[in-house]
């Protein structure tokens, strides 16, 4: 995929990795007052949702010179974080000729991500951009070869790499804890079943075209956007494709396959039966990986491995010797198996990087350690712990 394979990487890494970072508040730059490191100037492109509260949270520590939106409502909403002058689009290719920005920010609807990333690092800038990394093979390939021709450095925002439980529960399967892995079952509740309105026309803060973008012309409709766009396939897909890109990116990353991918998928589903949504609402998943044999399932509505748990959704690996499980996969859920809450891998067993922040002050402890990394990274220009490469084969079995 790029200069560094992933197990080049966590070797290189490991020593540096081993130890969580453990930051007081205080440290972190803010505005106005310069940290050790030096500042990383910021686009933002898409600041609706996930977009806005990636801003906030490395507006802490490095300066936002320009945001995008096709919304100006929501542009004129996520300037009111900046303190100092900060230039407002509605066309990301603004953001990207600006030679003062270093890097951007990509939370923009889903079929969007391939291609600002794309032109992003062709033009010249590092990206941290939100999952899923594409909507199909293709963009997710293209996507893989601009970042290894032009060396850019590229987190996408699945997080649960960097939060604590899920990295101890990821070392614990990889370090054998319950055997060989022969199989791994994920369940989720279903998809929902939406409304049908008639189209209208667009309201008058929103570029509609520009909301389309590499998408097909369509009429406006208020079910399209802004929050419901991941309900429709060509923009988003559901929840497979929402938090699968968090649950199986987790699972590439305990069984070692971030640059593997299944021999064999086979899927069904149920299409809805009414409403506007065009996804399945249940689906069935099983997708087939060799060397070594391992069959990964995803059921939807699926059965938890208990009752109440905390997620209605999660995976569960069911090793040679025993299983173990874990509800969410992004900056929610966790594990309760004492065998794992406090695990440490051996002294000469596998140690992936634990890019975990632990700042009890802090709202985003999850995706502050994620962003950390991504800044990290983008000094030392080694991979971040949700590279491109693990990114593609994530959106690729979703």
């Amino acid at each position: 995929m790029s200069k560094f394979t992933r197990r080049e990487f966590l070797a290189t890494s490991a020593a540096a990795a081993a130890a969580p970072l453990i930051l007081p508040s205080g440290v972190l730059a803010r505005p106005g007052r310069p940290g050790a490191n030096d500042r990383i100037v910021l686009g933002a492109i898409g600041v609706g949702g996930m977009g806005n509260r990636n801003m906030r949270q490395m507006y802490e520590s490095h300066p936002v010179a320009a945001i995008c939106d096709v919304d100006s409502q929501r542009a004129d909403a996520a300037a009111t974080w900046i303190e100092e002058d900060v230039d407002l689009y509605n066309d990301y290719r603004r953001v990207l000729e600006r030679d003062d920005i270093d890097a951007v920010l990509i939370g923009s609807p889903d079929h969007w991500h391939a291609v600002q990333t794309v032109h992003a690092v062709e033009a010249g800038k590092d990206v941290y951009v939100e999952k899923p990394l594409c909507n199909t093979i293709e963009e997710g390939r293209a996507v893989v070869d601009a970042v290894e021709r032009y060396g850019a450095v590229v987190q996408v925002g699945s997080q649960g790499r960097s939060f604590e439980p899920f990295w101890r529960f990821c070392s614990f399967i990889r370090n054998g804890e319950i055997g060989d892995i022969k199989r791994v079952d994920c369940w989720h509740e279903r998809n929902p079943i939406g409304p049908n309105p008639p189209d209208e026309e667009p309201p008058e803060e929103l570029d509609w075209d520009m909301w389309l973008g590499p998408a097909r012309w369509r009429p406006y409709n208020p079910t399209y956007c802004h929050s419901t766009f991941r309900w429709f396939m060509e923009f988003g897909g559901g929840n497979i494709r929402d938090r699968g890109a968090h649950m199986l990116s987790l699972l590439l990353w305990a069984l070692d396959r971030d640059d593997d991918g299944p021999v064999k998928i086979t899927a069904t589903g149920t299409p809805a039966p009414e409403g506007r949504y065009d996804h399945p609402i249940e689906m069935d998943v099983t997708w087939e990986f060799k060397d070594p044999d391992i069959t990964v399932t995803w059921r939807q509505p699926g059965e938890a491995p208990e009752e109440d748990l905390d997620r209605p959704y999660g995976v569960i690996y069911h090793g040679t010797e025993s299983s173990a499980f874990h509800t969410g996969g992004d900056a929610t859920g966790g594990v309760t198996d004492e065998r794992i809450v406090d695990y440490e891998p051996p002294e000469d067993g596998v140690h992936l990087p634990l890019t975990a922040i632990i700042d009890e002050d802090s709202d985003f402890n999850v995706a502050r350690g994620h962003h950390y990394n991504w800044f990290e990274c983008i000094k030392t220009r080694e991979q971040p712990v949700m590279h491109v490469g693990a990114a593609h084969r994530t959106a690729s079995m979703c």
